[in-house]
């Protein structure tokens, strides 16, 4: 039995956990290849496998995206491991079990089988309509170039892969591409699912947690700025404007975390009562004693320096455990989290049930979605664009937008400054609104890249380190931009023998 196989069943394996019909998943592999691909239904279960493969990697996902940025400090939970911790003091090595990547190209290769073998159907079965199959893909396109987008963010120059791994006879040694060429694999992968998807959905679990043409959109107006093509992130922005009007009002803000899918929501993956777990309560969850302790909590260093520069003095005394809004409306009082190895601030977004008293989630209500696309990160991608492109008025309005919906003073025309100014107010801004949601660190790094734009990075991930790492230690890590990335896992270049060590990771 080959090792696409065995990553089949075992994704099988977790689906029967659930009863909804939206994660009931079937195996398309070579053991059924002459039973399978043959009517709607099994290509239906298929699809939904196609979202499933989403959970297995939402914690790499968020490790990638987020913990590397001065937004964390290590709870005292124990599976916070060594491995995480070299991320938060940016010394990565290859051995490192996070920085495996397997995990997603069995999520990409079961996204290849769909795309390959689910057209069969259509000859089998009359009740199987063109229409929803053309539909069906495009939602395979859009998750294939989600995939990537996370492992071209991660790594900068991946392999791609577009043929399924169907035989023990194929052998898959692929080099590295060249990140240009990933994304322009990606953009033609978003361009067939603009395509194709569907507009919206009438059962809520579809239209929040299925792509459709707006999660395309938002997918790629991202993808868009980090290839610095301004103009063209405007525009997809721009058709993601109805947005507006669904904005959630200050004191309903914490519904964007629970329930969740709230009217501004773009796409989350659906953690249903009866599905797949959630790891999100895990992850933050710190109170005693039916909690084993947080994986991580918010840094108080960067919190503190942070709040003092974006919020008036007067409005600190309500700093909330919430850590982003800084308000009593948004959760409760923050208290620090104090433990051997050091404290840190709760992030109750994630797990409090209200805004308005300290009330956790019981324990049948913690599956809280993972949110991939917000309306209020489009106005953050619009408001970096229209800065580089020297539109800075615009680029405050937006920002204003999203403080009137919290309920925070507006800024003052001119206040976040230009340049590097700008980008540095920026990632403050992005952090307090977006904060542990999974990408502030490729934020960082995708401003950083820019020309004369190093010290954004440099200077805030030195200065704030939560585990109170040397400033020049820090500094030191990071003045190499290849650090930004990771190093491929010795085990993917053992397996891929045209897989080569990146030069900055080679002596490690």
């Amino acid at each position: 039995m080959n090792r696409l196989i065995i990553c089949f069943l075992a994704i099988f394996s977790y689906s029967l956990l659930s009863c909804d019909k939206f994660l009931d998943v079937e195996v398309p592999d070579k053991l059924v290849h002459d039973e399978y691909w043959q009517n709607r239904e099994q290509v239906l279960a298929s699809r939904n496998g196609m979202y499933a493969t989403l959970h297995n990697n939402i914690n790499i996902f968020q490790v990638w995206g987020d913990i590397r940025s001065s937004l964390y400090t290590p709870g005292p939970g124990s599976s916070f491991s060594n491995d995480y911790r070299q991320f938060m003091v940016h010394d990565i090595y290859p051995t490192n079990g996070l920085v495996r990547w397997a995990s997603v190209y069995t999520g990409i290769n079961w996204i290849n089988s769909f795309i390959k073998n689910a057209p069969t159907a259509l000859q089998n079965d009359q009740t199987f309509k063109e229409s929803e199959l053309q539909m069906f893909m495009g939602e395979a396109y859009a998750l294939r170039a989600l995939n990537y987008f996370y492992l071209i963010r991660a790594f900068k120059e991946v392999p791609i892969m577009e043929e399924p791994y169907e035989s023990d006879a194929q052998i898959f040694n692929t080099a590295a591409h060249a990140e240009e060429e990933v994304l322009n694999f990606i953009e033609k992968d978003l361009e067939k699912a603009l395509a194709n998807t569907a507009s919206d959905f009438e059962n809520i679990n579809d239209r929040f947690g299925r792509i459709t043409k707006n999660a395309v959109r938002a997918i790629w107006a991202d993808v868009k700025l980090w290839r610095n093509q301004y103009q063209e992130s405007l525009e997809l922005c721009e058709s993601l404007e109805d947005y507006k009007s669904k904005l959630v009002d200050p004191q309903d803000w914490f519904s964007i975390f629970n329930p969740g899918n709230s009217s501004e929501s773009i796409f989350e993956y659906q953690y249903l009562q009866t599905g797949f777990y959630s790891p999100i309560y895990g992850w933050f969850a710190n109170f005693q004693p039916t909690s084993a302790g947080a994986k991580y909590l918010a840094n108080s260093i960067n919190i503190e320096i942070d709040g003092l520069e974006l919020y008036p003095p007067q409005d600190l005394i309500n700093w909330s455990a919430d850590t982003i809004r800084l308000k009593n409306y948004a959760a409760f009082n923050m208290t620090p989290v104090n433990y051997s190895a050091g404290s840190g601030y709760e992030i109750y977004k994630m797990t409090g049930q209200t805004p308005y008293v300290p009330s956790y989630r019981p324990s049948g209500g913690r599956n809280m979605n993972y949110i991939f696309y917000r309306y209020r990160e489009i106005l953050f991608i619009e408001a970096e664009a229209l800065a580089q492109l020297g539109r800075y008025a615009e680029a405050e309005e937006r920002i204003n937008l999203i403080r009137k919906h919290c309920d925070i003073p507006a800024l003052t025309p001119g206040a976040m400054g230009t340049d590097v100014e700008f980008m540095r107010f920026l990632l403050m801004e992005r952090e307090f609104e977006l904060g542990f949601e999974g990408k502030e660190w490729f934020a960082a790094v995708r401003i950083a890249r820019r020309p004369g734009m190093e010290s954004v990075l440099l200077e805030k991930t030195a200065e704030n380190n939560s585990l109170k790492i040397q400033y020049q230690v820090i500094k030191a890590r990071l003045l190499n931009s290849e650090s930004w990335f990771l190093p491929y896992h010795e085990t993917e270049i053992e397996n891929n023998k045209a897989l080569i060590q990146k030069d900055y990771y080679k002596n490690k």
